[in-house]
């Protein structure tokens, strides 16, 4: 009775199959596995020992899944299947601990990457988004120039855009020649 555009809706299914197969030329972004740095492995073996919820018999293995989720891209989909390995970890505090393991590593990435380019200040910018407990801090930073491999003092903690739990502030790099930018320390910097 109701079996109409059932045809259209299996011959467009077909089509996409087929298109995928094809795989049109896409260009696909690899992520490379060497900006996963000594500092940034470090820090994500300390930011899993500070996470109660991991018992030690559980860190190495914590551990490799979320570096095998870093290095893949932030693939959070590998550390959350190994979170719920954990006896009594809830879906959404394995939800949780990924996301935040693999922010905290991609705001050093990013601080490294820009090291590595020789861009020394860059802009904070507020996504407009609640960034939790700092969003006052993150609010008032906005627009504020700040040194690369030292980050912005806020609510007295030294952070980078993205690094704290429920942050979704990002970074304008300064390069020299554009926006306006001459070099040096730009307009508004605090030291």
């Amino acid at each position: 009775m109701f079996g109409w555009g059932r045809k259209e809706r299996d011959s467009n299914a077909k089509k996409s199959v087929e298109l995928q197969k094809q795989n049109l030329g896409m260009p696909t972004v690899k992520f490379n596995k060497d900006m996963v740095t000594e500092t940034i492995k470090e820090d994500l073996r300390q930011n899993i020992k500070k996470i109660a919820e991991i018992p030690p018999s559980d860190f190495d293995m914590v551990y490799k899944a979320a570096l095998s989720s870093i290095s893949k891209g932030r693939d959070a989909s590998i550390l959350y299947a190994a979170l719920m390995n954990i006896n009594g970890m809830k879906k959404s505090l394995a939800s949780k601990i990924s996301l935040s393991l693999n922010n905290k590593a991609t705001a050093l990435i990013e601080v490294e990457r820009q090291t590595q380019l020789g861009i020394k200040y860059a802009i904070w910018r507020y996504s407009g988004a609640p960034c939790g407990s700092s969003n006052e801090a993150h609010k008032a930073a906005d627009g504020k120039p700040y040194l690369v491999t030292k980050g912005m003092l806020l609510n007295d903690q030294w952070t980078w855009p993205g690094r704290e739990d429920g942050c979704k502030c990002t970074s304008k790099p300064l390069i020299d020649g554009f926006d306006g930018y001459t070099g040096g320390k730009p307009k508004g910097f605090l030291e």
